[in-house]
């Protein structure tokens, strides 16, 4: 059984968010594009029973074969950091949020507004990330968030 590739995770990634914009460009850069969501992924996924860091990123590879739920829960996490990535951290999706005549009032301080906000949420994100880190094998942790019985 052969390591999982970054490229079998950019595959399943291609197949779930139908994206044609990446018809636009050459092959090796949406991989790249794709690919690049893998550590910002692998972050987010903290429940993961396997380690995901043992990876050769020179080989694109993980250093073992990915268990299909893990494979498809890191698919997963890799589309939300294309859709976070694509669709709400770009200056279209706070267009999109307000009306077109408010969207035009607004200036330079409140776009600074906006942006601070995305940040603090942004911010209470990692976190809370990071909270779950330093817990993650605590009994107390798995009470909090229902993840085991103990």
């Amino acid at each position: 059984m052969a390591n999982t590739t970054y490229k079998e995770l950019a595959d399943a990634v291609f197949r779930s968010i139908k994206d044609r914009s990446f018809c636009d460009i050459s092959e090796e850069m949406a991989y790249d594009i794709v690919i690049g969501y893998i550590r910002p992924a692998i972050v987010k996924f903290q429940s993961c029973k396997q380690d995901l860091s043992q990876r050769d990123d020179e080989l694109g590879q993980f250093n073992f074969r990915l268990t299909d739920d893990t494979f498809i829960l890191l698919c997963n996490y890799m589309t939300i950091e294309w859709l976070t990535s694509e669709f709400i951290l770009t200056r279209e999706a706070l267009k999109a949020r307000m009306s077109t005549a408010d969207f035009h009032k607004i200036d330079n301080k409140d776009m600074l507004t906006k942006a601070k906000e995305l940040r603090s949420e942004l911010m209470k994100e990692n976190d809370q990330l990071a909270i779950n880190k330093s817990y993650r094998n605590s009994k107390l942790f798995d009470l909090v968030t229902n993840r085991k019985k103990v």
